[in-house]
């Protein structure tokens, strides 16, 4: 599947069952139906979804950011695992860099398991460096957290 072949949108009610899905098969600590629709509602936040413009009109990817003065954090990212490997975190991060973030001047920042290298790999090949480690950041499993960031400036 190529760039060519996924649109990006604007999460909405009607990606809500399908992201809801996706975040199951993607995280031990889980984001409900009220968290995804809090980050929704607040008005520096920035919420995207994959899909196949094939048609098929499924949501593959999501990515949930958020914008404040002087730094961006992203929140959440997840693909469905019959789509990994396949561009989709990378697109949506670069979507988010180059579209929606193209005039900010400051730091995009994220955490991300230490054993997820698969996305430690994605973040640096956008940029992303690592900064420090936060211990015991993550739970069920406990687990650190490498802290990356891409600066704007």
């Amino acid at each position: 599947m190529s760039a060519a072949e996924i649109g990006i949108s604007d999460m909405a009610g009607p990606d809500m069952a399908r992201v809801i899905e996706i975040e199951k098969l993607s995280f031990s600590h889980k984001w409900s139906l009220n968290d995804f629709i809090s980050e929704l509602l607040h008005p520096e936040s920035i919420c995207k979804t994959a899909r196949p413009v094939d048609g098929i009109g499924i949501t593959i990817g999501y990515i949930c950011v958020r914008r404040m003065v002087d730094e961006a954090h992203i929140l959440k990212l997840a693909v469905h695992p019959a789509f990994r490997q396949r561009q989709v975190g990378s697109l949506l991060v670069r979507h988010i860099k180059d579209e929606v973030l193209r005039d900010f001047k400051g730091k995009v920042i994220l955490e991300v398991r230490v054993s997820n290298i698969a996305a430690i790999r994605l973040y640096n090949s956008l940029g992303f460096k690592s900064l420090y480690i936060r211990r015991r950041y993550y739970a069920e499993p406990e687990e650190d957290a490498v802290v990356m960031a891409l600066d704007f400036k």
